[in-house]
């Protein structure tokens, strides 16, 4: 008798157990449902070492969090260009930090004309190598048709840069800005699909 009560306890235990959980299974399904999907491409404009300079990034996320981007741009003493990889830590949060690590122009050598350097644009030059970044992105997720794409970049120059300033400066070339140890990238991106 007190087996069949043990067995009849447990069995209603176990059938009330297996239907909570599916309820339960049920409704954390129907949030999920609910949650509109994460963006797989956007397509953004600003002005940053991602955007190439001034110009356009196109992103594409073939996980959630992992995205693949490229970037082209006029980088005042040319065209430039980035590619790397975009780690998001929330992507179906309104603020979305990331980490991001790009390989592409570093930085610009701009000579502009003067008396002594006629053909000064012949002296413009860029540099390429790696660069990474912290920032974030910002937006209404459930409407979702774009956000604001914010970061602060570290480039990892290489001496050639120095080297190519100090060469100038040989020439008689005078700077009156010198190279900035971060950068800062700000751009608006739009949901492809």
């Amino acid at each position: 008798m007190k087996k069949h009560l043990f067995l009849s306890a447990f069995l209603c235990y176990s059938l009330i157990a297996a239907n909570a959980q599916n309820k339960q299974a049920d409704s954390q399904n129907k949030l999920t449902d609910d949650l509109p999907q994460y963006d797989k491409s956007t397509l953004g404009f600003g002005i940053g070492f991602d955007y190439g300079g001034f110009g356009g990034n196109y992103c594409i996320f073939p996980q959630q969090n992992i995205g693949i981007f490229g970037g082209v741009g006029y980088a005042i003493a040319g065209l430039g260009y980035n590619f790397g990889l975009k780690f998001r830590l929330t992507p179906r949060h309104k603020f979305n930090p990331f980490v991001m690590a790009m390989y592409g122009y570093n930085a610009a050598i701009a000579v502009s004309n003067s008396e002594n350097f006629v053909n000064a644009s012949n002296m413009n030059k860029l540099f390429y190598g790696p660069t990474a970044g912290i920032g974030f992105d910002y937006g209404n997720y459930r409407t979702r048709k774009g956000y604001l794409s914010v970061a602060l970049t570290i480039p990892f120059r290489s001496p050639d840069v120095n080297n190519y300033i100090d060469q100038l400066k040989n020439q008689g070339v005078t700077f009156r800005n010198g190279l900035s140890a971060v950068g800062f990238s700000i751009g608006y991106k739009f949901v492809m699909f």
